[in-house]
């Protein structure tokens, strides 16, 4: 019997240890996740405010893509695409941006979404 006492000695120890590094990978994950949607939530913000930016600019007979890009520079995010379409009566100011999430490669260093915002008559 006492030899089975000593080949378990210790073991409760191995078994804490995994589960620790488990929750610790879990944990981990879960932060990453977190980050990525996080990123997504201020690119959707960030875009929707460059689209209506661009479209007040093109109402008022400015510059839309430049209205969309210095708004998007205050919202942290880079305009990758702008594209006004229609004209003055009825138009449509089409706005990409990426927003970076933080994180390295290989993970997603940025989220990148699309948002439209225009005077449409119809």
């Amino acid at each position: 019997m006492s030899i089975r006492a000593d080949t378990d000695r210790g073991s409760a120890t191995v078994f804490a240890a995994a589960i620790s590094l488990v929750l610790v990978m879990a944990a981990t994950a879960a932060v990453l996740v977190v980050a990525v949607v996080l990123a997504g939530h201020r690119a959707r913000s960030a875009a929707d405010l460059a689209a209506l930016a661009g479209a007040t600019a093109e109402l008022g007979g400015g510059d839309a893509c430049q209205a969309a890009r210095a708004n998007a520079r205050t919202n942290d995010a880079e305009v990758t695409t702008c594209q006004v379409n229609g004209e003055m009566s009825s138009f449509v100011v089409a706005v990409s941006v990426t927003v970076p999430t933080g994180l390295r490669s290989p993970l997603p260093v940025a989220v990148g979404v699309q948002a439209h915002a225009g005077n449409v008559a119809g």
